[in-house]
């Protein structure tokens, strides 16, 4: 580098340095002519804790905002020559007022042609870091709701089952019933007032379910109090994936701080779109006193047992779930591999918020099948009402007593929950145990029984996970690939430390399903270089962000080619521009906005290594 140019780089950064010290020392600074008041008017730096906490937030975002711009015009100075200067001024700016585009094209210009201008580790992850984020402002990706606000006041008019018309019947277990529901018109809003009408609107003509885009899920309250605060107490954890709950002013203190414990969950693909959450009274709807007659309140049922109110969850409704789906259907290894690699996606964006389910289990995965027959449906975890959502103990959940709940279904809970044995300094730890129960259902997934589950038609006693063995696991069909029979047998591992977690798991299975086949040839393994690798991932975010802007549209009225499914060793060779359906496309982006660098190569060496 020559004298001129370190000269120049120094005074350049230099200066945004000074800025960033100038707007610590003093609150209201200018900035590029841009005025930024940092307090409140009036207020002193030392005024109250919180205003020093406010400084401190509105300092590290200039911090941040700084670097990132540090790392920009580095990048692009070296990308591009010297007569590119307007280029590279128009790139950085389109990048940080959220277009990617530009300059994720001039990196990949650079990457291609082989000069190797970007060496630094630190500056490759930035690139994955700009991918992530480019990716997570894709709104494509995940379903839109109603609701703009994560909660809704008390004094708003609240949703409730009067809101609602609700169809048939969809499901029913022992702890709810969940009922095909759409938005009422303002036709039918009006006229339900004009006739003082407070019951509820059930619709017991139309069978047709794609008429009501939403379910109601009616939660059986046995024990709560009738009253809101009461039931979302005792029902929290159904509350987690919920995009808008009520909040009550009058609500006490002890009770607000119960609720400020509670993990929330953003949205994601692979984790079910709840809408709302409310607590109404519990209906009387056709058919309930005999099919739960015991969870009916006595005022509809003299002999039963429930609440006059409970807690309803309204969720998008989904077509079938899992369990269902694999019985009608023969799945080929493409199909399964795809379900499996959106299973992992979905425990891990849950284990990634600190969020276990510990009921996992095919008839708790919901499937969207609004892509066709022919093409792999989207698949959506659900029933969080046995999930470990504490802000406080996280995945580690303190077990001194025999009395504390480890989970819901007992025959897929991991080794390492089961044989836990309660004690004054014992704690489960959680971190692991959704991806084993993902390994026992990927022997679903793939054409067989659940090697924990009895079954009438084989001989074979089930396995217990308490005392069974590595070596007892039934092998998986010669038709599964070498590598995805490997990764399943990986989970089922007994040992956490040796097992894979549900990130590190779904990211070999988007390596198997997009990567280049000669990165995973069992015969004869390559690891690519990371400029090679990056190459690759700026091919797969370039197809996103293209294909993403016409997505929105293409949801409704969706004609995609869904001819095999990528480049990896799952499928025959296909190239990245061949179109995707939406699952895929989700599934990809779900994989960008996690992405990094070493842990593709850490997938990597597991795959060669295995």
């Amino acid at each position: 580098m020559s004298l001129r140019a370190v000269i120049h780089r120094l005074l350049q950064n230099g200066r945004i340095l000074l800025r960033t010290y100038k707007l610590q020392k003093n609150p209201k600074y200018v900035v590029d002519g841009v005025k930024f008041n940092i307090l409140p008017n009036g207020a002193e730096v030392e005024s109250s804790t919180s205003a020093v906490q406010s400084v401190f937030r509105n300092v590290g975002f200039q911090v941040h905002a700084h670097a990132r711009r540090l790392f920009v015009d580095n990048v692009l100075r070296r990308v591009t020559n010297s007569l590119a200067a307007d280029l590279r001024k128009r790139a950085t700016k389109r990048l940080l007022f959220g277009d990617s585009a530009p300059f994720f094209a001039l990196v990949g210009v650079s990457l291609a042609s082989g000069t190797g201008i970007l060496t630094k580790d630190d500056e490759l992850e930035g690139i994955c870091w700009e991918i992530r984020e480019a990716v997570s402002r894709m709104q494509w990706n995940i379903s839109k709701t109603d609701c703009s606000e994560s909660e809704i006041k008390g004094d708003e008019e609240p949703v409730g089952l009067r809101s609602l018309v609700l169809g048939p019947l969809i499901a029913k277990g022992c702890s709810a019933a969940v009922y095909a529901a759409r938005k009422k018109q303002e036709s039918e809003k009006t006229e339900a007032l004009q006739n003082s009408e407070m019951s509820v609107t059930v619709d017991t003509n139309e069978q047709e379910l794609s008429n009501f885009p939403l379910a109601v899920k009616m939660m059986f309250n046995y024990d709560a109090e009738s009253n809101a605060m009461s039931i979302l107490r005792a029902m929290y954890r159904e509350t987690v994936p919920a995009k808008c709950h009520f909040t009550n002013e009058e609500l006490s203190s002890w009770e607000k701080s119960l609720v400020d414990r509670k993990k929330t969950l953003p949205s994601h693909p692979n984790i079910v779109q709840m809408y709302y959450v409310f607590a109404d009274r519990v209906p009387m709807l056709p058919g309930s006193l005999s099919l739960y007659p015991d969870a009916l309140p006595a005022r509809i049922n003299p002999a039963g047992y429930g609440r006059n109110m409970s807690l309803f969850l309204l969720m998008k409704r989904y077509d079938s779930n899992l369990k269902k789906y694999i019985q009608e259907k023969q799945l080929g290894i493409r199909v399964s591999t795809l379900l499996l690699a959106q299973l992992l996606e979905g425990i891990a964006h849950i284990n990634m918020h600190g969020i276990a389910h510990r009921d996992l289990k095919s008839d708790n995965i919901l499937l969207d099948l609004s892509e066709g027959d022919d093409t792999c449906p989207l698949l959506a975890v659900t029933d969080f009402g046995c999930c470990l959502a504490d802000r406080v103990h996280g995945l580690s959940l303190p077990y001194h007593s025999p009395d504390t709940e480890k989970g819901g279904n007992a025959a897929l809970m991991a080794p390492e929950v089961m044989c836990s044995e309660p004690g004054p300094f014992t704690r489960i730890n959680y971190s692991k145990s959704d991806a084993w129960a993902a390994g026992a259902i990927a022997y679903e997934l793939f054409g067989m029984e659940n090697p924990f589950y009895s079954s009438s038609s084989d001989t074979r006693p089930p396995l217990n996970n308490v005392s069974y063995t590595e070596e007892d696991l039934p092998p998986l069909p010669e038709r599964v690939p070498v590598t995805v029979a490997n990764l399943i047998h990986n989970l089922l591992v007994r040992n956490p430390s040796k097992r894979l977690g549900a990130e590190a798991a779904a990211t070999v299975c988007q390596l198997l399903l997009w990567a280049p086949s000669a990165w995973l040839h069992p015969d004869e393994p390559y690891m690519p270089s990371s400029n090679e690798i990056l190459q690759w991932l700026l091919c797969l975010t370039t197809k996103v962000l293209c294909e993403g802007r016409k997505l929105s549209a293409a949801v409704t009225s969706s004609s995609f080619n869904t001819e095999g499914v990528g480049e990896g060793c799952v499928s025959p060779p296909r190239g990245i521009g061949t179109r995707r359906t939406l699952p895929e496309y989700q599934l990809i982006a779900s994989f960008l906005m996690r992405v990094k660098l070493r842990e593709i190569r850490a997938a990597l060496d597991w795959i060669h290594n295995m």
